[in-house]
């Protein structure tokens, strides 16, 4: 089975309280866009969280540190993926977003060929027009008791797990 490793951070401005949005550009092999947080590809011989001060330097111009592992985002692709438009979908593959959170950053700020980059609420970037699935993706970010969301490549379903105190697990199952 064919692994991706991926990174997000959400980063935030505590004196404003807004956060640093990307207004990810579509592209032909990767259909996915709209507001999101800065994030990549994890490259060989690259720990995580590397990776993930690596991108955000890239797409942001801003060095991050004091990184919060807040959880993951898991994507399954089936052995034949409905969408093959995407470059990662890769049949019987994974594709893995570990999060991150941090309030610490320097350097003045710059867009990418990502995207352009913006400080806005949360609630302005829900007004916005999230990225598909980003509002689970939000949820793994803010809530401790979300630390993974999972979903299966082409179903148009990311599910989110919640592990209350006790010794269940509980699913809810978000559809769009």
């Amino acid at each position: 089975m064919n692994c991706t490793l991926c990174n997000m951070c959400m980063i935030e401005d505590l004196a404003t309280g807004r956060v640093l949005v990307q207004h990810r550009f579509p592209k032909a092999t990767n259909p996915w866009y709209g507001l999101t947080f800065p994030g990549g590809h994890v490259e060989a011989g690259e720990s995580i969280t590397a990776s993930t001060v690596r991108e955000i330097r890239e797409e942001t111009g801003l060095t991050v540190s004091n990184l919060r592992m807040r959880g993951v985002v898991e994507w399954e692709v089936p052995e034949k993926p409905k969408n093959t438009v995407w470059q990662d979908n890769i049949p019987n593959s994974k594709y893995i977003v570990f999060m991150f959170r941090t309030s610490t950053y320097t350097g003045e700020l710059k867009s990418s060929s990502e995207g352009r980059m913006e400080w806005m609420t949360l609630d302005e970037m829900r007004r916005g027009g999230l990225a598909p699935h980003m509002e689970e993706y939000i949820q793994v970010m803010l809530e401790d008791d979300v630390p993974q969301a999972y979903g299966i490549s082409g179903s148009g379903i990311l599910e989110t797990h919640w592990w209350p105190l006790g010794d269940g697990i509980t699913y809810a199952y978000v559809s769009t």
